[in-house]
């Protein structure tokens, strides 16, 4: 630990040395922006938005915690955003999991611990306008597609955030914050179109003020895919295609100290299926021939399908008090997620022709109707409400907040199979009920001891209460099976209280350093789909809270008035580290030749550290304005106790980095060319928690985008992966997962 914080130490001394201003200079910031407006593009990139990162308004450049805002004009720029990963693709220290459909991938920071294709809690706290949305059977550690409409911008907070997020903050928080209606008449058109993979998507926003205190926001999304990448020749289908709309209105009241907003919005899509490549190399027993499916053609008899529906309905209210700000924010969501899948990845004929070949032997007990379906309703109220205000003549600022999430997720997983006479059964099903009670109290005090030295506390208390029913039966008869094995009725009910200390200290007017302890814990659980009962590695019912403790040291501020920078050193200790594992099924395993079921286990203590950076700047270049973002950010993570002591922390690179450039000139009365290329890059790592894993792939993706806007009109052509990298998102005994291939396309937008 001394010899991390010193090596830590000196590494932002260096930093702070090699580019502080040699005298202070104040920087020409904008002022914070009306109520209601988004802030200019320009102010979010340099550091100077206002942000609710601490739940309470202040500039990003003033927040002793490592963080990061993404503008919604930013956002525009580099073509919006369709999944998690591109939203966050430029950010240090954060990483998609993409396991190839929404339902399933999650997002991970500094090297939390993922949780894939289980019902596990995710890692990172995920936020729609400051309410909770995480958790539940599936989809709950990811955004849904209409979460990323119409953005205004996109709060990251790096590193453990539970003393003011609760939950499931281990790795950090993300907030997407929709743009909220303004009292102007404002909106777009937009349509783009992917060649490779037909892809058509309709996009708008409308808004308008009604009156001098009531404004309204329409937005929608409309997407068709005909093509794709992935096919399903059995059943003539693609894995990735997506069909779908989204609507969201909004009406926003303000009068006053009174700030009153009232959202509902609809998702019904078709998503892009799970889907991968079954890979046994020749002389695998059972296998002399080997069997290798083509990388992009897959002849599942299973239809493959995932489906992802949103329907939500917020009221976010401020109220000025004078001396404090009361905020008070309530969700209700329901989100429903399914997907369909071949356990064993193979029809009939294919076997078939396979065992002629000689590439597969008859007695290899490959069940070509096995298949699994697997459905989620969950259901979930979040309420906050804190007041937050100033004393001692700006000296003191303090906070207090309350938070309730009641959670419930009607989950089931369905597993067919082939009748024989020994087991004329078709399959089986697994309903399962999981309730989720979460209360909260928190509250933070900040000091300035000096001019230059604040002194910042935070304390949240948790009582969480879960709760789970699962019965196991077979799908044809309904008849009970599994015995008493099979009938689960738990419940758990663990506390927590997490905190955070942070020092921090302004070296200049520009320049802020600061060290920080924090605590988070993520919430333990169960694993409802306990596996085929041939499985060699049984799968515990219930797990346990995992908590964390994380030291940090940061430095960040502006040079002059067009560059921001932050760095940041970290180092983090887990006890009961959640980890995923699998059960040992596998199509090479003569005794569960089906794809493994992954599940949750506390993996013992672990550790991880890292160092990350990011700088963005703006130049005036040839008659046009350059923007440049960089970012890089290295750790590394293992378990330092328990049966996994020794071992990598699995889906953790080493080395996560990205450069962004944004060009734009005039070239006319009221026209203008612009340019934009995000380029990001992940080296190092390794798959999973085994001492016989594959590494991670590397990799490094190039996005372009070229275009002209002309008055209202802009016309832009894009290239996504634009060197046709292929690699592999993620890998397991005998299957494989590869990204998508480059496509391109075109973009028109009409702003008025």
């Amino acid at each position: 630990m001394l010899r991390f914080m010193l090596f830590a130490s000196t590494a932002l001394t260096v930093a702070a040395t090699g580019i502080a201003p040699s005298s202070a200079q104040v920087p020409e910031t904008a002022a914070a922006p009306a109520d209601g407006a988004e802030p200019a593009d320009d102010e979010v990139r340099l550091g100077e938005v206002v942000v609710t990162a601490r739940r309470r308004e202040e500039r990003l450049s003033e927040v002793p915690t490592a963080a990061s805002v993404i503008g919604g004009d930013a956002l525009a720029e580099r073509g919006g955003a369709r999944t998690s990963g591109e939203l966050l693709a430029d950010q240090p220290s954060v990483r998609f999991n993409n396991l190839n459909s929404s339902v399933t991938s999650e997002l991970s920071i500094r090297a939390s611990s993922t949780a894939r294709a289980t019902n596990g809690d995710p890692s990172v706290g995920l936020y729609r306008n400051a309410s909770y949305i995480g958790g539940g059977g599936i989809g709950g550690r990811n955004f849904a597609l209409i979460d990323f409409l119409d953005i205004g911008r996109v709060e990251i907070l790096r590193g453990t955030q539970g003393a003011l997020y609760g939950r499931n903050a281990v790795g950090g928080a993300v907030n997407v914050v929709s743009a909220q209606p303004e009292f102007e008449t404002s909106g777009y058109v937009q349509a783009q179109y992917g060649v490779e993979n037909e892809n058509l998507r309709g996009e708008g926003v409308f808004n308008t003020a009604l009156s001098d205190t009531l404004a309204v926001r329409f937005s929608g999304f409309a997407v068709g895919q005909e093509s794709g990448f992935f096919y399903n020749p059995v059943n003539d289908v693609y894995f990735d295609r997506e069909e779908g709309q989204g609507l969201r209105a909004q009406l926003r009241y303000r009068s006053g100290p009174l700030d009153l907003l009232f959202l509902a919005e609809t998702q019904k899509l078709e998503t892009p299926a799970i889907h991968y490549q079954i890979e046994i190399p020749a002389g695998t027993p059972g296998f002399p021939g080997g069997y290798i499916q083509d990388r992009f053609n897959y002849p599942w008899n299973t239809p493959p399908s995932a489906e992802q529906d949103v329907d939500s309905y917020q009221i976010v209210a401020k109220y000025d008090l004078g001396g404090a700000q009361l905020n008070a924010t309530t969700l209700y969501r329901e989100r429903v997620s399914a997907y369909d899948l071949d356990a064993d990845a193979i029809n009939a004929q294919e076997r078939a022709d396979a065992i002629a070949a000689g590439n597969i032997l008859a007695v290899v007990p490959l069940d070509v109707n096995s298949a699994a379906f697997v459905r989620d309703t969950t259901t979930s109220f979040n309420q906050d409400i804190h007041l937050a205000g100033e004393a001692i003549d700006g000296r003191l600022d303090w906070l207090a907040g309350i938070d309730l999430l009641l959670l419930e997720s009607d989950y089931s997983v369905e597993n067919a199979r082939t009748p024989t006479t020994p087991n004329p059964s078709t399959g089986s099903i697994s309903p399962v009920n999981l309730e989720y009670n979460s209360y909260a109290v928190y509250g933070s005090l900040g000091f300035d001891l000096t001019e230059r030295l604040n002194l910042t506390g935070e304390l949240r208390f948790t009582q969480d209460d879960r709760s789970l029913r699962s019965r196991l039966f077979d799908r044809g008869t309904g008849a009970p099976l599994g015995g008493a094995a099979r009938v689960i009725d738990a419940s758990i009910d663990p506390s927590n209280l997490s905190y955070n200390a942070t020092a921090a200290y302004k070296l200049t007017s520009d320049i802020l350093t600061y060290a920080k302890l924090g605590t988070s814990y993520r919430a333990g659980g169960f694993n409802t789909n306990l596996g085929d009962p041939r499985q060699p590695r049984p799968i515990d019912a219930a797990f346990d809270d995992e908590t964390s403790e994380s030291y940090e040291i940061g430095l960040k501020g502006t040079l002059g008035s067009r560059s921001y920078f932050a760095i940041a050193a970290y180092m983090t200790d887990q006890q009961d580290l959640i980890a995923q594992t699998d059960n040992g099924c596998a199509l090479t395993n003569p005794a569960c030749p089906v794809a493994a079921t992954s599940f949750l286990t506390n993996a013992g203590d672990a550790e991880s550290r890292g160092i990350e950076g990011e700088i963005s700047s703006l130049f005036d270049v040839a008659g046009g304005k350059l923007y440049t973002g960089f970012s890089l950010s290295y750790q590394e993570g293992e378990v330092v106790s328990g049966r996994f002591e020794g071992l990598d922390l699995a889906q953790v690179p080493e080395w996560l980095g990205s450069a962004t450039f944004d060009y734009r000139r005039p070239i006319g009365d009221d026209a203008e060319a612009f340019a934009n290329l995000v380029y990001t890059a992940q080296t190092g790592g390794v798959q999973e928690l085994s001492a016989t894993t594959v590494p991670l792939d590397d990799f490094g993706l190039l996005n372009l985008r070229l275009g002209a806007r002309f008055g209202k009109v802009s016309v832009t052509a894009f290239a996504r992966n634009l060197t046709d990298e292929l690699y592999f998102v993620a890998r397991a005994p005998t299957i494989n997962r590869y990204n998508q291939p480059r496509l391109t396309g075109v973009e028109l937008r009409y702003d008025f």
